[in-house]
């Protein structure tokens, strides 16, 4: 997948970059957690049940076999996907579009236009920093609904970036909508954000039960 996305005539990239290494940390600890429990029920199988004859011996080797696939399974599944998805998800700032590029090609890609920003925040999330600057940084696009981007690096330089790329991007004297007073509520960003696919920047995505579209990077 591309690093960057198609650009307009005129456009150019400001900012492009993926989320923060913290990202990585649960995939880390499960794999150190697979692998411990792994040593642990291969030493259990192997010192408390030691066969000498068939059948129990293909049973002993099965069953060793067994845990090695569900090992695989879970490595795969919760470790090395996870660090492909991080790898190839972007977040890209240019002079017209806030997009995040995801696995999958075009189709998975998210680019919403910056005349229709409304407002971004950066929320930093429970638990200590840790001395990171790393936060959720939500971008809420009015009728378009919204983008959230989790873990961006430098979050709250990253959304002043957005801020500003914006007000270049808007027409000279404009107030947003209602003289700056939002016509809809705030984008909601809670667990029943829903994931659109690409949608058109032109065409307001359908809402869900009645809220606007976040669309989000996925875990």
């Amino acid at each position: 997948m591309p690093g960057r996305p198609a650009l307009q005539p005129g456009e150019r990239v400001i900012v492009s970059t993926r989320a923060h290494g913290a990202r990585l940390v649960r995939p880390f600890l499960v794999l150190l957690l697979t692998v411990f429990v792994l040593s642990l029920g291969q030493r259990v199988l192997e010192l408390r049940w030691r066969p000498a004859a068939e059948p129990w011996l293909t049973v002993h080797a099965g069953l060793d076999l067994a845990l090695l696939v569900v090992a695989g399974w879970v490595v795969l599944r919760r470790c090395l996907l996870p660090l492909l998805r991080w790898w190839r998800t972007r977040y890209v700032l240019t002079t017209r579009h806030l997009v995040l590029l995801r696995p999958g090609g075009g189709r998975r890609t998210v680019a919403l236009p910056l005349n229709h920003l409304w407002r971004v925040d950066v929320d930093r999330g429970r638990g200590p920093s840790l001395g990171r600057r790393d936060g959720r940084v939500v971008a809420d696009f009015g009728p378009l609904g919204g983008l959230r981007l989790e873990n961006a690096p430098e979050a709250r330089r990253f959304a002043e970036l957005i801020r500003r790329a914006a007000d270049d991007e808007r027409p000279s004297g404009f107030s947003g909508p209602a003289g700056g007073a939002p016509a809809f509520p705030p984008t909601r960003v809670g667990r029943d954000a829903g994931v659109a696919p690409r949608p058109d920047p032109s065409v307001p995505p359908r809402r869900p039960r009645g809220r606007r579209t976040v669309h989000q990077e996925q875990e």
